[in-house]
């Protein structure tokens, strides 16, 4: 995969910074690794349609991603994940990932989102993803109707005396370095995704496409899915099929 390239925009207040990688997608002009940053969001996204304000404090970035070739379901949600848990484990918060992409705090704040969005994929590639990135850092941030969802945490406040623009520069390069491991080390980088989730190894109630599967996670591969076991007995569920995993009753 080709290297991350700097061709950054910037932007004030806007609707989502999705959107507009999407437009410039759309109309022929984004190329790999080009980022649009946004002072706040009106109208930012997140899983299953949700949508919120976010203001001014935080960072909010989307960035066009390309390969050749499909990658395996749910590899830009990783990569993802995980580079926003670098760098807020390397500030020297504590953080764990939530299934499937959200970064927390131990206590269960979440401090970041992150959400990887296509169009028009077909199967034998090239493919085209928009990785958004949303990271609670200073000040505002997050609106008041994420507040009243659930509890939040800056990383300001976890790790004091960081700047947006150091914090932006970390998460482009642990991008940079996440996105090869999709190509080189997809089984690598699943099972460290897999190792960094609150929930790794505990007994969970995973909601498929077409059932509820209940049982110990004990794995996550790239083709395979989230390994279940229950009873000496193992399954796999798709990435793309697992709409929820929460701790078993």
């Amino acid at each position: 995969m080709a290297p991350l390239p700097w061709r950054r925009f910037q932007h004030e207040v806007v609707p989502s910074t999705n959107d507009l990688a999407f437009a410039a997608h759309e109309a022929g002009e984004a190329r790999h690794g080009d980022t649009f940053v946004a002072a706040a969001q009106s109208a930012g996204r997140g899983t299953r349609g949700r949508t919120w304000e976010s203001g001014v404090g935080g960072l909010y970035l989307s960035v066009v991603l390309r390969s050749d070739a499909m990658p395996p379901p749910g590899a830009w949600t990783c990569a993802g994940a995980l580079a926003v848990h670098d760098v807020v484990t390397s500030a020297g918060a504590e953080a764990v990932i939530k299934w499937p992409n959200d970064v927390i705090t131990l206590e269960g704040a979440k401090i970041a989102g992150v959400l990887a969005e296509s169009r028009g994929l077909r199967a034998d590639g090239p493919a085209t993803f928009v990785l958004g990135i949303g990271l609670n850092v200073t000040g505002a941030g997050p609106s008041r109707t994420l507040r009243a969802e659930r509890a939040v945490a800056s990383l300001g406040d976890l790790a004091p005396d960081l700047d947006l623009a150091s914090i932006e520069a970390r998460l482009i390069a642990a991008l940079q370095q996440r996105s090869q491991e999709i190509e080189e080390d997809a089984g690598g980088l699943y099972s460290d995704f897999f190792d960094r989730c609150a929930l790794a190894g505990a007994r969970v109630e995973v909601d498929g496409a077409e059932q509820q599967v209940v049982g110990t996670w004990t794995g996550l591969d790239p083709f395979l899915g989230l390994r279940v076991e229950d009873s000496g007995r193992a399954r796999h569920l798709p990435v793309a099929h697992v709409r929820g995993v929460r701790p078993a009753p």
